[in-house]
């Protein structure tokens, strides 16, 4: 006879949500321009809405730039860090 045990479900972690170019460059504490700039130029990471599309509408993974603010971090010796924003 077979038994029949319950098999525990795991809840999935809601998934990040994508924003727009002002909640990004907000994020960086830059200009809208700006982001969209970096993110022409391959310098950001970005997601165009229609990558055929010849102006493309850009969404951004915040957890994607905080990485890359990471990777990039060239402050001078003994600067310090800009404060963080919650």
């Amino acid at each position: 006879m077979m038994s029949t045990r319950a098999v525990p479900v795991v809840p999935l972690a809601p998934a990040e949500p994508f924003v727009d170019p002002d909640t990004a460059a907000n994020y960086l504490r830059t200009t809208r321009r700006h982001v969209l700039e970096m993110v022409r130029e391959g310098l950001i990471p970005g997601h165009p809405l229609d990558p055929f599309a010849k102006k493309k509408e850009w969404r951004f993974l915040l957890s994607e730039l905080h990485a890359y603010m990471l990777s990039c971090d060239q402050r001078p010796p003994g600067a310090r860090k800009p404060p963080r924003r919650v």
